[in-house]
């Protein structure tokens, strides 16, 4: 068992998951390159921070960490992170999500069979506040007196949120409804006060087959007690138990299937993004000109082919391999390349201070290269989100960002490897690369036999963004 901080945190974890290697050549959704551009647009007016936005994921409920899609996650996470700060409210969001911002009258009255609706954490934007408890979701009960009256939403009011007022209703509930294995009276009930948001109508045939239900468990809890030892009474409605790794294992398969939904074109799964982006120029923060300009540059930037070309002048330029090696950033502004995944604010230098023996102000990510040799093979992940160089190797490719590469690259590089048809001598050390905070990494290639005499421009072909990863070696010379 590995140490975890969270969910997200899925380094080391027992994921026998092969890489999906195909993924590499999904292409992003325009959605999804919005997405990614909202988010830096926000950074640089001000009005979010990437740890921000990092705890915002962090802070999702489990269940929509698994059912979301990275970039779910990140609308999701800018939607949590803009109402914490004032800068949007849920209303705001609500009016493009077609949920309706007026009061409701009171629907139900004494003696209605209502439903409570199950809770959906897929599609919470953060951990809710609830006053409904989790024993009676999905149950029938019966409305045991009229509106007890127009109480404000809790829910909105945790989070200083104005949501519309809600009727409330006290709801009756069987005890052997709510417990398996319950062993009082039939006669016994239970009654709960729940907000009208959270019932919806009922009929006599669904409390007949919840009756059905629970009393085919109620035997087999006699039996389990008479005959095969007692568990105890169980709870009634959902239920999410940790079984430490087991959990992690179920998870991987969850999240993995919403990793293969990255580039999928999924209405219900934009609907956010495209609320959010509406709300910010409602407002004035960002402008669709600016999204669009973003997206260009955002989506051109693989293109350029920025990486092959650093690669190749350092395999045909020893000064500037060495100049890359020792500080990539200053090598790639040679080239006229910015490499910062976001640009640095500039930070005035103490003027008394001894500027060779000064440390530095990191305020932009810090772009490294490291260099493959015959002794030497280096592999880049991150394990706690998707950390990758941007700037200069243009989108992750959708493997990158999956539990499986991101929990096996750490604990079975080599197995990584060979997934990619990468295989590595036993005498060349494997060193991986675990980029979790601003440090931003390029693999260095071996330059491929065969190619002395080479323009740099015929060496840029042989560099491949996966070669840069570190799952590949570049291409042979023909």
């Amino acid at each position: 068992m590995t140490g975890t901080t969270g969910v997200h945190d899925v380094g080391g974890l027992l994921v026998d998951a092969a890489i999906d290697v195909a993924s590499g050549h999904k292409k992003y959704q325009l959605w999804e390159l919005q997405t990614h551009c909202l988010v830096t647009l926000l950074a640089k007016r001000g009005f979010l921070t990437v740890d921000e936005l990092r705890r915002g994921v962090e802070g999702l409920p489990a269940p929509a960490i698994e059912a979301m899609s990275y970039y779910e996650r990140w609308a999701a996470s800018v939607a949590a992170m803009s109402m914490e700060r004032g800068t949007i409210q849920q209303r705001d969001l609500d009016q493009y999500l077609g949920v309706s911002i007026e009061e409701p009258l009171p629907r139900f009255g004494k003696g209605d069979l209502v439903r409570v609706r199950l809770e959906n954490a897929a599609i919470r934007t953060r951990k809710p506040h609830l006053r409904t408890p989790g024993y009676i979701f999905g149950l029938v009960g019966v409305i045991e007196r009229d509106c007890v009256g127009m109480a404000d939403n809790p829910e909105g009011l945790a989070f200083r949120q104005e949501l519309p007022r809600q009727p409330l209703y006290r709801v009756t509930f069987q005890q052997g409804h709510v417990w398996e294995g319950y062993t009082g009276s039939n006669l016994d009930t239970i009654d709960v006060e729940v907000y009208q948001a959270w019932l919806e109508p009922s009929t006599k045939e669904y409390i007949q087959t919840q009756r059905q239900g629970k009393d085919h468990a109620h035997t087999h809890a006699h039996t389990d007690q008479h005959g095969h030892g007692s568990h105890g009474p169980q709870h009634g409605g959902p239920q999410s138990v940790d079984h430490g790794d087991h959990t992690h294992e179920g998870r991987s398969v969850v999240e993995q299937n919403a990793i293969d939904l990255e580039g999928e074109d999924d209405v219900e799964r934009r609907r956010l993004s495209e609320a959010l982006i509406k709300v910010f120029q409602d407002k004035s923060i960002i402008t669709a000109e600016q999204l669009r300009q973003a997206v260009e540059d955002l989506d051109g930037r693989g293109q350029k082919r920025l990486g092959p070309k650093l690669v190749a002048k350092a395999w045909a330029d020893p000064a500037f391999k060495a100049k890359l090696l020792r500080n990539a950033g200053d090598a790639a502004e040679e080239l006229g390349i910015q490499s910062s995944n976001f640009a640095p604010k500039p930070k005035a230098a103490d003027p008394e201070a001894d500027q060779e023996k000064q440390i530095p102000n990191l305020t932009g990510t810090i772009f490294t290269a490291v260099e493959n040799t015959a002794k030497v093979h280096n592999l880049i992940v991150c394990t706690l989100c998707s950390c990758y160089p941007l700037a200069v190797l243009g989108m992750s490719p959708a493997w990158y960002k999956s539990r499986s590469y991101r929990s096996r690259a750490v604990r079975d590089p080599r197995g990584v490897l060979k997934d990619f048809g990468t295989e590595i001598a036993p005498d060349v050390a494997v060193r991986v690369h675990d980029s979790t905070a601003d440090m931003r990494y390029m693999v260095l290639p071996q330059r491929p036999a065969g190619t002395e005499g080479w323009s740099e421009a015929q060496l840029q072909d042989l560099v491949t963004r996966d070669s840069m990863i570190g799952v590949t070696f570049a291409k042979q010379a023909k």
